[in-house]
């Protein structure tokens, strides 16, 4: 029988056995999620690290699931070919399945909270928000899963109600970690576990006022995107004819709103950047000031030189970022190679704290170029820095010099962690980290790189990045040669 002869009623049962399977799965994973929040919320408030290596462990559980909603999708877009509503549903179920799964993410997250929160002691009324929080985030869910079920579009919409219920909850939560952490009942690190749990609830109702939303979608075709766009083209629609006259105007104004919005942006990434550290400073000093035990004393004081440290680090780089975009770069002769061995000196010590070896290669090369001495120094240190920041004990840095076709190109090669593809259009934004963790771990200030890219556009050059996750990266300063005498 050819696939035109299957009878149309053998179709349609087998659409629909494929349908029931994908909504079984979904339905599933919602319950699956609404009950580990419970569970996850006990081990946290209980302080049960075994529980919750079990709930990580366990999120396999819905990524098993997720993957049959996946599967199941598309297979029936394949072989069913479905129109009309059951499509809407295969559609739906698609983007319901990434926020239930992602859900189920964040459950997981929680479970590892639990034991970098030992020894932690918030007060009752934290604890008391986060079984709010988890009632909240359960309930959210549930009325996702029963919306879902009876296809209930008002039930779906009421959905968002409760979501602004959890993120009052999730604000009060903030400002009690806040409180304790201000009181010295908290250390930083606590805190900020704290907070980052408070998030994770948020996001869960957040993911099921998303579901909410895709059951609005398979009712009626409802969807918030078509609500933007529709709101975008009617901006976009201007009857008023633009006076010509107005152009030289209009692009002034527009120039102007532009450099405005980049200094708010800057201002703004300066005041988070700056707050982390600051905020860190002021409660160490608190507790430091109540404490007694030498042992925590001494701790804490070295706590405080590292994050004062960090402030004095950014504020520096900010300078000198200042100074890059406000004067003029020198045009002495210089010798490439001296560049090369005062960047490697500069480097020397920080590198052989981490145990990481920098090796020169290609010295002497004899080439000289024009510039700044001072710049180059500090950009070829700032790409040293980084890369031992990257690497790990025992692996090796290489700095090579070699003359190209159109000048020299300093080149600095690691073995580290490396970069993934989309991500290196943007490592050289100001105050941009690809593993934030790591940079403020390691005192980074997300700086260095902007400063490569400045100093090397100063000197009429470019700056390259090759990089692949786990095979390390390769930075590449392009600079023009010296002319020759005489020229």
């Amino acid at each position: 029988m050819t696939v035109e002869e299957v009878p149309v009623n053998e179709i349609r049962s087998n659409l629909d056995e494929r349908l029931a399977d994908i909504e079984e799965s979904l339905r599933a994973m919602m319950e699956l999620v609404s009950d580990r929040v419970a569970e996850v919320t006990s081990a946290m408030l209980e302080g049960d690290v075994a529980v919750a290596d079990q709930l990580v462990v366990a999120d396999d559980d819905v990524d098993i699931l997720s993957l049959r909603v996946e599967e199941g999708c598309i297979d029936t877009l394949i072989r069913e070919q479905p129109v009309a509503s059951d499509l809407r549903f295969v559609v739906a179920a698609m983007h319901v399945n990434m926020d239930v799964e992602r859900s189920g993410d964040l459950v997981s997250n929680i479970a590892k909270a639990v034991g970098r929160l030992q020894g932690a002691h918030p007060d009752d009324h934290v604890r008391d928000l986060v079984v709010r929080m988890s009632s909240q985030a359960q309930l959210l869910m549930r009325r996702a899963a029963e919306a879902f079920r009876t296809r209930d579009s008002e039930l779906a919409e009421s959905i968002d109600e409760l979501d602004d219920v959890l993120d009052d909850l999730h604000y009060r939560y903030i400002q009690h970690v806040i409180s304790d952490a201000r009181r010295g009942d908290l250390d930083p690190q606590q805190s900020l576990q704290l907070a980052l749990v408070g998030r994770f609830y948020e996001r869960i109702g957040d993911h099921a006022e998303n579901v909410g939303e895709r059951v609005r979608y398979i009712v009626d075709g409802w969807l918030p995107e078509a609500q933007a766009a529709e709101r975008a083209r009617e901006r976009a629609l201007d009857p008023e004819p633009r006076p010509t006259r107005g152009l030289a105007v209009i692009d002034s104004i527009a120039e102007s709103r532009r450099i405005d919005a980049i200094r708010r942006d800057f201002v703004a990434n300066v005041s988070h950047e700056l707050k982390t550290p600051v905020g860190a400073i002021s409660l160490l000093a608190e507790t430091l000031e109540g404490e007694t035990d030498p042992n925590d004393r001494e701790r804490l004081t070295r706590m405080l030189s590292r994050e004062a440290t960090r402030v004095g680090d950014i504020i520096d780089d900010l300078l000198e970022l200042t100074r890059l975009e406000e004067t003029d770069t020198s045009a002495d002769r210089l010798d490439i190679d001296e560049v090369v061995q005062l960047a490697v000196e500069k480097v020397r010590s920080f590198a052989d704290a981490h145990r990481v070896e920098i090796a020169a290669v290609g010295l002497p090369s004899g080439l000289e170029v024009s510039g700044d001495r001072r710049q180059l120094v500090r950009a070829l240190q700032n790409l040293l820095d980084n890369a031992v920041r990257y690497s790990d004990a025992d692996q090796r840095i290489t700095v090579t010099v070699e003359q190209i076709e159109d000048g020299v190109a300093v080149s600095v090669r690691d073995d580290g962690v490396g970069i993934p593809r989309a991500e290196l259009e943007r490592v050289f934004e100001r105050f941009y980290r690809v593993d934030r963790a790591r940079s403020r771990e390691s005192g980074g200030t997300g700086l260095g790189l902007a400063i490569v890219r400045h100093v090397t556009q100063n000197h009429g050059g470019r700056v390259l990045v090759e990089s692949k996750p786990g095979a390390g990266s390769n930075f590449s300063m392009h600079l023009p040669l010296a002319p020759l005498a005489g020229q």
